[in-house]
C-alpha cells in the first residue's frame, strides 16, 4: 500500500470491462485515484484537464502509428513529460518493436498482479527520479 500524503494520479486506457476492472482495482488498492478512458483522445483529455502520474494503456486500443504519436506528443508536453506509460497487449515484444521505444514499460497478457504492480512502482520510482535529474534524455 502507498503511504504518501497525497494520492498518485493513473489513467486506465482500456476497453475490455473485465480487464478493465481488474487493473483498476488493483491501482486504486495501490494507492492511485484511477480514470478510465475507452479510447485514446478520452484518456488524452482527461490528461489534459487533470495531469496525472500514471498512464496504463492497452496498446490495442487503436492502430499503433497513432499511438506511437499520441504517446511522443505526451512525452514532449512539460506537464506530462515524467509520467510514466505501461503498454498492456496480447501480443509479444516482437510484433510491437516499434512501441516498445515509446514506453517505459511493456506487458504481455495475462499478467500476474504482482508483477503488474512491480511494474506500476519501479516505473514510478523511474521517472521520480529522472524529473529530478536534469540531464534525462526526454529534455
Amino acid at each position: 500500500m502507498q503511504t504518501a500524503l497525497f494520492k498518485k494520479t493513473a489513467v486506465l486506457m482500456e476497453q475490455n470491462a473485465v480487464q478493465c476492472s481488474l487493473y483498476k482495482d488493483t491501482l486504486i488498492a495501490s494507492g492511485f485515484d484511477v480514470s478510465v478512458a475507452k479510447t485514446p483522445l478520452e484518456g488524452l483529455l482527461q490528461i489534459k484537464e487533470k495531469p496525472c502520474d500514471l498512464m496504463v494503456i492497452n496498446v490495442e486500443i487503436a492502430e499503433e502509428s497513432f499511438l506511437e504519436k499520441l504517446i511522443h506528443k505526451m512525452q514532449c508536453e512539460k506537464a506530462t513529460k515524467f509520467m510514466p506509460i505501461i503498454g498492456l497487449s496480447i501480443y509479444d515484444k516482437e510484433n510491437k518493436k516499434n512501441m516498445l521505444k515509446n514506453l517505459d514499460a511493456f506487458l504481455i497478457k495475462p499478467i500476474s498482479i504482482d508483477r503488474f504492480i512491480e511494474t506500476v512502482q519501479v516505473c514510478i520510482e523511474k521517472k521520480h527520479d529522472d524529473s529530478q535529474n536534469p540531464s534525462d534524455k526526454r529534455l
